[in-house]
């Protein structure tokens, strides 16, 4: 074990791929309730369909499975043309928005 030397320059990445690694663990997977705190945030408590999801940071089919789940449950509205939907808090969803929020 004593003879063992790393090559020149390899310790660098290696840390950077552990903070990567620490950081993506701390941070946790984005779920329907972060679609109510991220619409909660909002002035008008609603976004255009495709800024929601980037901001939320989920993958497409991840996203559409919460809009259902929060839809069916009466927590958001989706409202306007196909192209040009927007997501809605509905009295509910701002209520539990607001019960969501850290302290």
């Amino acid at each position: 074990m004593a003879d063992f030397k790393p090559k020149p320059g390899s310790f660098l990445p290696f840390l950077e791929s552990s903070q990567r690694e620490r950081s993506w663990a701390q941070t946790p997977p984005a779920s329907p309730v972060t679609l109510l705190e991220i619409l909660g945030r909002q002035v008008q408590q609603a976004l255009p369909m495709a800024d929601l999801q980037t901001l939320s940071g989920m993958e497409s089919s991840r996203y559409r499975e919460s809009l259902k789940s929060l839809r069916d449950t009466g927590y958001i509205a989706i409202e306007g043309d196909p192209l040009a939907e927007v997501v809605r808090l509905t009295d509910r969803g701002a209520e539990v928005s607001r019960l969501a929020r850290p302290a």
